[in-house]
């Protein structure tokens, strides 16, 4: 009998120690079925074959850090999802907010993605309540959901213009808590200290000051790592690992270090804005963000921590607001990036090209490690027979400049506009089927599927030649 697909010629990424391969892919029902010597393709026979010669094939991209909703609550999952396909992407973790129970915010964004999404989506959770901590295990049981986000910033009315009330640390340790109970969950963790912020901000305003090294002035390094030193020991004492979500800093990732040298375990994730602008980058309040974009030295820091595994995962922070939401001064402009579809040029660009970072660094932090820590791992992130065929093939030598219009999302901006990056996805695969090729969506709204996480490996044999 004939496969269903067969991917041949192209080399093959395979993280955590697998490497870079000449091998060619079997695809059978969605799944790796074998992995093939090259020239054992001539005796298979394929329903359809994908000549990818002079291509790399990578795992799909795993994005764990995104706002849908924050542009259009009706449209995002459609719009986003489309230009994650035709980016590489092939499954997004998704954060919830409310202050209220999630069974409804559950419900309508199950609806929507079900009806919208182009590729597979979960959730994460954000915690601001104790009524919320007393329906963990309905999240985690019920829906699924198994890692959740507690903002250290929101105290006060820091957290009003999402419609969060204020919080402190001990509800997030009670979070830490129930979910040191839970293995398997995940605390994530927006890390700065906002009571330190409070009066630098208040003095550089008052200082006439507007630019965007203001505001990393008004939210320093040090803020961020003392509030992810905070989260790691709260975490050491209730029987977690904590994930601090969007580092923007050599400082914590110093830290980081220094946590782990004692042995414990932190999960540090970085996002592609802090790998690529600095406060002296000509955006303006476009590069306003949540931690602060930084300096030179901190963009080079967190190559460093890339290439030397302190960093984990690359989450995109994806908020498609419109550019309207960002102007205004430093002060009042909105916060966040959509920044999902330049993930993997990025990696390539700057990375592997500029900086030499092996492609298997690259297929970990931008899929192999997602999946692991957040509950899909090998289904996902792996090309390990047997795992999901979400796949991307790229075309390392092929640049383009980035517009915003390009990058087919909802926003109208893009700090990267103007900007030429090396090495772009030429055919996403989802499950086995094609959902993007040579910059055509191919996937359908609804394709996708919602994760229930954890998920699972059926115990199905496949071979391996």
């Amino acid at each position: 009998m004939p496969i269903d697909t067969l991917i041949h010629g192209a080399e093959v990424v395979l993280p955590h120690g697998g490497g870079v391969q000449k091998l060619d892919l079997a695809i059978e029902e969605g799944r790796v079925s074998a992995h093939l010597a090259p020239g054992d393709a001539s005796l298979i026979k394929a329903r359809n074959t994908i000549d990818a010669t002079g291509k790399t094939v990578l795992p799909g991209v795993i994005d764990p850090h995104t706002h849908l909703g924050f542009g259009d609550p009706k449209t995002d999952y459609s719009t986003e999802t489309a230009a994650a396909a035709l980016h590489g992407v092939t499954t997004l973790l998704n954060y919830l907010m409310t202050k209220d129970s999630y069974e409804e915010e559950y419900k309508t964004n199950r609806e929507l993605g079900d009806s919208q999404t182009h590729i597979d989506y979960g959730f994460h959770a954000i915690i601001s309540t104790r009524e919320q901590i007393a329906e963990l295990e309905q999240y985690i049981l019920g829906f699924g959901v198994s890692s959740f986000k507690f903002f250290m910033s929101f105290r006060g009315q820091e957290g009003a213009y999402v419609g969060l009330t204020p919080i402190d640390d001990g509800i997030m340790f009670e979070l830490f808590e129930v979910l040191g109970r839970h293995p398997g969950t995940v605390p994530c963790v927006h890390a700065e200290n906002i009571e330190v912020v409070w009066p630098l901000r208040d003095r550089l305003q008052k200082s006439g000051r507007d630019d965007l090294k203001a505001w990393h002035e008004s939210r320093p390094p040090f803020t961020e790592a003392e509030a992810a030193v905070r989260a790691m020991l709260f975490a050491r004492e209730t029987g977690n690992v904590a994930y601090i979500v969007h580092t923007s800093s050599g400082q914590t990732v110093r830290e980081a270090r220094r946590f782990r040298s004692h042995g414990d375990e932190v999960h540090i994730e970085t996002c592609p804005h802090y790998l690529t602008h600095t406060y002296d980058s000509p955006v303006g309040t476009l590069g306003k963000q949540n931690p602060p974009l930084r300096g030179p030295e901190d963009v080079e820091a967190l190559w460093e921590a890339i290439a030397d595994g302190t960093v984990d995962t690359i989450g995109s922070d994806h908020a498609p607001r419109l550019g309207d939401k960002k102007q205004g001064s430093v002060w009042t402009a909105s916060p966040g990036q959509p920044n999902l579809p330049v993930i993997l040029p990025v990696l390539l660009s700057e990375g592997v090209r500029r900086r030499g970072l092996s492609l298997e660094r690259v297929a970990e932090i931008c899929s192999a490690n997602a999946a692991r820590i957040f509950g899909m791992w090998p289904r996902k992130g792996s090309l390990q027979v047997g795992a999901d065929a979400d796949l991307v093939i790229v075309d390392l030598d092929m640049e383009k400049t980035v517009t915003a219009a390009g990058l087919r999302g909802r926003a109208d901006y893009s700090i990267y506009e103007g900007m030429s990056l090396t090495g772009w996805p030429v055919l996403t695969m989802l499950r086995g089927e094609v959902i993007a090729r040579d910059g055509e969506l191919l996937a359908k709204p609804g394709q996708g599927k919602f994760l229930h996480r954890p998920l699972e490996i059926e115990s199905k044999e496949h071979a391996t030649v």
